[in-house]
C-alpha cells in the first residue's frame, strides 16, 4: 500500500539523485545523435536545455521568485513590454519603454532586471523585447494609414515606416541591455502580433502598404499585377466545396500565402536586425509555426504561421516557443503540441514548452472581468495541479525540450505543494537530464501546411484533420513523432513502420516523387486520410485519390491495400479514433506499449504515463530493462524485465526510468534518501 501511495502522492522526497545519475553514467554506454541530453538552443555557442522561471506579466511577485531561485531554477524569463494584454492587463508591471518618436527611456528595463536580481542573484535572464506598436503609435495627430499590430498585424507588417521605427526601438533596446546586462543574459525573445505570438488578426483585410507589398510580391512570382487586394467574397472563396480549386480559385490562394508570407518576412526582418546587435552572442527566439493548433474553422490561413517552414531554416533564429496546447489540456488530456515539434529538431533549432496551464491559485480572471483562455480547462485542486504540471514537465523532459514555468498574471503557484513539485522536478531534471536517450517512436505523423491553402478555413470539419486528431494519436499507446512535410527528404524514415498523412491534400512532381522512394517502400505501412493528392500538380481531381490509395474518393470504409514493398491504408475520414490508430500501428509491427487509451510518451529510457482513472496499468517494453523506477516516488516497480504493472492513484502522471545493462544493484532513490519503508 505504501508504494501505492507514493505513486499517487505529490510529496517529493528522494535526495541524492546526482550521485545516481552518475552511477547510471557509468554503466549505459550508448550515445547517439538525437539524444533527448543533447537537445540545445544553438546559439552563442551554449549548449543547453533551461528549466526557467516566466515572471508574472501585470505584478511583480518577489515571494514566488524567491522560491524558484530555492528550487535551483537559474533561469528567469522577463517581460518589459509596451503594449496591453488581450484580455485588458498590461503586459509589464513596469512602465513602457517606447515613449514617443524615437524617444526610449530604458529606466523600467533596468529595474525590472535589478529587482529580479535583487531577489535571485544568481539569475540568467532571458528578455523579451515587445515589437508591438505602442498604445501612442496608431494615435499620432495627421498619422494615416495607422493601425494597432497587435490586432491587425497584416495591416501594418509592410508599413515601412513602421518597420524603420521599430527597427530602431529594437537595436536601441538591444544595445542598451547589452551594454548594462550583458553578462547575466542569456537569451532574448522577439514579441508581435496577438497575444505576443505573431498572430494576425485582421482576417486579410486591406492597407495600402499591405496592397501595396501584395502587387509587389505577385510579379515577383511571375503572377500578372492584381492590381488590388481581392475582396473578402474572394478571398474565401471555395469552388470544390472543402477545397480550393487551383485554378478557380487561384487568386485566393496566392493571396493567403503572400499574408502568410509577410508575416514570416517581418519575423525575419527583426531577427537580423536584432543580430546586428547580438552578433549571435547568445539564443534569439520567438513564438511561431503554430500549425497544428490552428488547423481549425476561422484560423488557417488568416493567422499567419503557415510561412514556418521558411522562417524556421533562419540562421538569425536559435530556438522557437509555444505553449502546451489549449486542446486537450483539463486532467486526462494529452496537452500536446502547437506545432510540428520534431521538425525543429531537423533545422537545428531548440524548443521552448511554455507550461502555462492555469492551476488552482491563479489569476486567471483579471480585473476586467475577462478569463484568461485557458481558464476553463484549469486544474480544479492541488492534486489535480500536480498531475498536471508532471504531465507537461516529462512531455518535454522526454521530449528533449526546454521549458519554463508561466506565471501569467500571478498568483499561479501560490501552493507551497506546487512549489514543492516543482523544486522535485528541477533536481530530476538536473540528475537525470544528462543521460543519454535517442528515440524510439515507430510511428511518423507528416503534416502538410501548403495544403492549408487549398481549403475552406471556416468548414467545420477543418478541426478534424489536425486539431482534434491529436487526441487519438496520443492514446493510441505508443509514441509518434510530429513533421512538416517540407521536412520529407530530410527525415531519416528507417525507424518508423508506419508514416501518416492527416492532410496531405496537395502532390506535386517533387512531393510524389519523394513519396514514391522514400516512403512507399521498405514494408512500410502507410496511412493515407481523407483526400490525398486530390490537388495534384496544380489539377483538382477527386480521381488523383485513388491513384496513391486504389479507393475512390468518398469510400465510406477504411481500408487496406497490399502493394507488393508496402501497405496502403486509406481512412475516408478524419480524426480517426485511438483504437483504430493502435490497431493500424499493431498491424504495421510498431511496438505497443500499452492498450489502454491514455497519453503515454517514451524514449529510450524514460516513460511517461497521465491518467484521470485508478486502476492497474501494464506496460510492455520492446526489450528487457534491468530496472525500473518510477522517479516522482522513488520507487523500484520492476526489476530484469520487459514488461511491468503500476497500480495509479488518479489523477496522476508516472514518470518511469527504464535501467539498461549491468546497473541492477546500483542504490535506488529511496534507499539513498533512507526512507524506504
Amino acid at each position: 500500500m505504501a508504494g501505492r501511495q507514493l505513486l499517487r502522492s505529490g510529496l517529493p522526497y528522494p535526495r541524492y539523485l546526482s550521485l545516481i545519475a552518475a552511477l547510471i553514467s557509468c554503466v549505459l554506454g550508448r550515445t547517439v545523435p538525437h539524444c533527448a541530453a543533447d537537445a540545445s538552443l544553438n546559439g552563442g555557442g551554449e549548449q543547453t536545455r533551461w528549466f526557467a522561471y516566466r515572471c508574472p506579466y501585470a505584478v511583480f511577485e518577489s515571494s514566488t521568485l524567491r522560491r524558484f531561485a530555492e528550487a535551483g531554477v537559474e533561469v528567469v524569463h522577463i517581460s518589459p513590454l509596451n503594449t496591453l494584454s488581450s484580455v485588458g492587463e498590461p503586459y509589464s508591471p513596469y512602465p513602457p519603454s517606447w515613449i514617443g518618436p524615437g524617444q526610449f527611456d530604458f529606466s523600467p528595463v533596468d529595474r525590472y532586471i535589478e529587482a529580479v536580481r535583487a531577489v535571485h542573484p544568481q539569475a540568467r535572464i532571458i528578455v523579451g523585447v515587445d515589437l508591438n506598436t505602442p498604445a501612442w503609435w496608431p494615435r499620432l495627430l495627421g498619422a494615416m494609414n495607422r493601425v494597432d499590430s497587435f490586432c491587425e498585424l497584416g495591416r501594418l507588417a509592410a508599413h515601412e515606416r513602421w518597420r524603420a521605427e521599430s527597427r530602431e526601438y529594437l537595436q536601441a533596446f538591444l544595445r542598451h541591455t547589452e551594454s548594462r546586462f550583458r553578462d547575466i543574459i542569456c537569451g532574448y525573445t522577439l514579441f508581435g502580433g496577438m497575444t505576443l505570438e505573431w498572430q494576425d488578426q485582421s482576417l486579410g483585410q486591406e492597407s495600402p502598404s499591405k496592397r501595396a507589398a501584395w502587387r509587389r510580391w505577385m510579379l515577383a512570382q511571375g503572377m500578372p499585377d492584381p492590381v488590388d487586394i481581392p475582396p473578402m467574397s474572394l478571398r474565401e472563396r471555395a469552388s470544390r466545396g472543402f477545397f480550393r480549386d487551383p485554378l478557380e480559385d487561384s487568386l485566393a490562394i496566392h493571396y493567403w500565402k503572400f499574408s502568410n508570407w509577410l508575416i514570416g518576412d517581418l519575423i525575419l526582418f527583426y531577427a537580423a536586425a536584432a543580430q546586428e546587435v547580438l552578433h549571435h552572442r547568445v539564443p534569439l527566439g520567438t513564438f511561431y509555426g503554430y500549425l497544428w493548433e490552428h488547423a481549425v474553422p476561422g484560423r488557417i490561413p488568416y493567422e499567419g504561421h503557415l510561412d514556418f517552414p521558411r522562417v524556421w531554416m533562419s540562421t538569425d533564429l536559435d530556438f522557437f516557443m509555444a505553449p502546451g496546447s489549449y486542446f486537450d489540456r483539463a486532467i486526462g488530456g494529452a496537452g500536446g503540441y502547437m506545432l510540428c515539434v520534431d521538425s525543429l529538431r531537423v533545422a537545428g533549432k531548440g524548443y521552448v514548452h511554455e507550461i502555462d496551464h492555469r492551476t488552482p491559485t491563479a489569476r486567471s480572471v483579471t480585473s476586467l472581468g475577462r478569463p484568461i483562455p485557458g481558464h476553463e480547462s484549469g486544474f480544479q485542486d492541488d492534486s489535480a495541479a500536480v498531475a498536471g504540471l508532471r504531465r507537461e514537465f516529462a512531455a518535454a523532459f522526454i521530449g528533449g525540450h526546454s521549458l519554463w514555468w508561466c506565471n501569467l498574471f500571478g498568483g499561479w503557484y501560490d501552493s507551497e505543494l506546487l512549489l514543492q513539485t516543482i523544486g522535485h522536478m528541477r533536481t530530476l531534471w538536473s540528475s537525470y537530464g544528462s543521460i543519454p536517450t535517442w528515440p524510439v517512436a515507430e510511428v511518423a505523423v507528416f503534416a502538410d501546411p501548403e495544403s492549408m491553402y487549398y481549403i475552406d478555413g471556416r468548414a467545420d470539419i477543418l478541426a478534424d484533420f489536425l486539431w482534434r486528431q491529436r487526441a487519438g494519436l496520443a492514446r493510441m499507446g505508443t509514441p509518434y513523432e510530429m513533421y512538416s512535410l517540407t521536412d520529407l527528404s530530410r527525415v531519416d524514415l528507417s525507424r518508423f513502420k508506419l508514416v501518416i498523412f492527416p492532410n496531405l491534400f496537395v502532390i506535386d512532381e517533387r512531393c510524389g516523387q519523394l513519396l514514391k522512394e522514400r516512403v512507399c517502400t521498405d514494408k512500410r505501412t502507410v496511412l493515407w486520410i481523407y483526400a490525398p493528392g486530390i490537388i495534384t500538380n496544380g489539377r483538382y481531381d477527386e480521381r488523383h485519390v485513388e491513384e496513391w490509395t486504389e479507393e475512390r474518393f468518398g469510400t465510406p470504409q477504411v481500408s487496406v491495400k497490399e502493394l507488393g514493398s508496402w501497405r496502403s491504408v486509406f481512412a475516408p475520414k478524419p480524426n480517426l479514433s485511438a483504437n483504430l490508430l493502435r490497431n493500424i500501428a499493431q498491424e504495421a509491427g510498431v511496438h505497443i506499449y500499452s492498450s489502454v487509451e491514455e497519453p503515454l510518451w517514451a524514449n529510450s529510457h524514460f516513460i511517461a504515463i497521465h491518467s484521470a482513472h485508478s486502476g492497474k496499468r501494464t506496460i510492455n517494453l520492446p526489450r528487457k530493462v534491468a530496472r525500473v523506477i518510477e522517479l516522482f516516488s522513488g520507487e523500484v516497480v520492476a526489476n530484469n524485465t520487459d514488461r511491468f504493472e503500476v497500480e495509479v492513484e488518479a489523477p496522476s502522471t508516472l514518470l518511469f526510468f527504464l535501467a539498461h545493462g549491468e546497473n541492477a544493484n546500483f542504490p535506488t532513490t529511496t534507499q539513498l534518501s533512507g526512507n524506504a519503508d
